[in-house]
């Protein structure tokens, strides 16, 4: 009876384990299959500069609006972006009007393009939202302009579990690495945006007696937490302000010019 039961649960055992490797062989090809495909679809690139009046642009989005793939373009306004033959791709830039491409559908190879843009006269006086300051209005508008890339969502920790490929696909996506940096840096930029808008040097002059390098200095040996300049009223800026401005007078941060030695005479 013992040995029965022995051989049954070897058996149960061995069709277990045959089970779990087939699953997972399956799932092997499966995503092998996926990356092929993702490979021989998006080997095309459009490929090019976004510019105006013969400069580059940096910080343009190009978006295929068919595959949802991103590019930003570089400080020379260089983009590279995949494609397949009869995608349309689009072009954005806060203060630019869109621009939107078709690629031929009989379009063999990489395609190159440069992208010339148009400013808006007046972009935000289409637009009529009161009771908003100059920043809001314009966080507005780069939300908008940036949407698509800030929304596509970065699958990690117990996600990966429920969608591996997912997860697996961009950890060799040099584009959703670019994406997710862009994602990460986005915040910090808004950040940076909004405190200068509270922190400014304008404002900091009237509080303290101080102008000029000298004002800088003060400034940049205090910056101002993000959360805090978002929360503090006026009167609170102010007295943060003048907290920091005393405690700086102690020993001010001035840093020394070291002088040039005088030109000889040959």
């Amino acid at each position: 009876m013992l040995s029965c039961n022995r051989i049954a649960f070897f058996l149960h055992f061995v069709r277990y384990m045959y089970y779990m490797t087939l699953r997972y062989l399956i799932y092997t090809l499966v995503l092998l299959l996926a990356i092929c495909n993702s490979i021989s679809t998006f080997a095309q690139h459009i490929y090019g500069t976004v510019y105006d009046e013969g400069l580059g642009v940096e910080g343009a989005v190009v978006t295929n609006n068919n595959s949802g793939a991103v590019s930003i373009s570089d400080a020379k306004g260089m983009y590279r972006l995949s494609f397949r033959p009869g995608d349309s791709v689009s072009v954005r830039m806060l203060g630019y009007q869109d621009v939107v491409l078709k690629i031929p559908a009989t379009q063999k190879g990489d395609f190159f393009r440069n992208i010339s843009l148009e400013p808006f006269t007046n972009m935000l006086s289409e637009v009529v939202v009161s009771g908003l300051t100059p920043y809001q209005k314009d966080s507005i508008a780069r939300r908008n302009l940036y949407g698509q890339a800030l929304s596509r969502e970065w699958v990690s920790g117990g996600a990966a579990v429920f969608h591996p490929m997912s997860f697996l696909a961009q950890k060799v996506s040099r584009k959703a690495k670019q994406r997710r940096n862009f994602q990460l840096n986005y915040t910090g930029w808004e950040n940076q945006k909004f405190i200068d808008t509270r922190y400014s040097k304008e404002f900091v002059a009237t509080v303290v007696p101080l102008s000029g390098d000298t004002l800088a200095y003060f400034m940049n040996a205090y910056p101002i937490p993000a959360d805090f300049a978002r929360a503090a009223t006026e009167l609170e800026l102010k007295m943060w302000i003048k907290y920091n401005y005393l405690e700086w007078k102690k020993g001010p941060h001035i840093p020394a010019v070291t002088p040039q030695p005088a030109l000889k005479d040959e």
